[in-house]
């Protein structure tokens, strides 16, 4: 019994070190809005659905859903009585996030209202506080760690949750540096990113790195430049 329980472990653990390429779905879901609109209507509400790819150190999430900015109707209740608001909900139509470990690059490239954004960057480094806490996402025994989020002009709180199954330190969006695979990424109570169909395959795939028709720039300089 605890000889076929060691070979089932020695079988799993071969499998994970010998894989060169990982393959996976990421669910991006909105929980609620910031500030006073903290009621999101369905349109704002649809989660958003990127393709993952790692492979050679290097990895890529691509938008894969079907995506649009659009103006939207919701209610907000305040003493008794509810209030008609209409909002902006701004998404892009096309979006790829990636990422060179070797390199410590991050790129960011997507369209926008029919608009190319074209960004790059350092890959960010988190000061990440391991918890003794865990639980199981989709299939996988995932640890806790919780950060705090400044880069790129946030100030969120970051819950993390990853996987050492799994032996390739990165994550959803630009986030990393753990001691397996980040399975799930909650940001404040705002934002859920879950990976889910994770599918190995020994054999390397290719990842280039994405490019559009926009000048590369610094997320200072798409900062400055939105603000105008």
């Amino acid at each position: 019994m605890n000889y076929n329980f060691f070979s089932i472990v020695l079988i799993l653990f071969f499998n994970f070190t010998t894989a060169q390429t990982l393959k996976a779905i990421l669910i991006e879901k909105p929980i609620k809005g910031i500030g006073d609109e903290t009621t999101l209507s369905d349109k704002a509400l649809k989660p958003m659905i990127f393709s993952y790819l790692y492979s050679e150190n290097k990895s890529i999430q691509n938008l894969i859903s079907n995506e649009k900015s659009s103006i939207d109707t919701t209610y907000i209740e305040k003493y008794g009585i509810k209030h008609q608001t209409t909002s902006s909900i701004s998404r892009p139509s096309s979006f790829n996030r990636f990422k060179d470990f070797n390199l410590k690059k991050l790129k960011i490239v997507f369209t926008q209202d029919n608009k190319d954004i074209n960004i790059k960057e350092s890959l960010p480094v988190f000061k990440w506080k391991l918890i003794s806490e865990s639980q199981t996402i989709n299939g996988y025994v995932c640890k806790k760690a919780t950060t705090i989020n400044t880069t790129f002009n946030s100030n969120q709180s970051i819950v993390a949750w990853y996987t050492e199954d799994i032996p390739i330190n990165d994550g959803p969006m630009h986030y990393s540096g753990l001691p397996g695979f980040i399975i799930q990424v909650e940001i404040s109570d705002i934002t859920v990113l879950t990976f889910d169909k994770l599918v190995f395959n020994k054999e390397n795939t290719p990842i280039e790195e994405p490019n559009n028709r926009a000048t590369e720039m610094s997320f200072s300089d798409y900062s400055k430049q939105s603000n105008k």
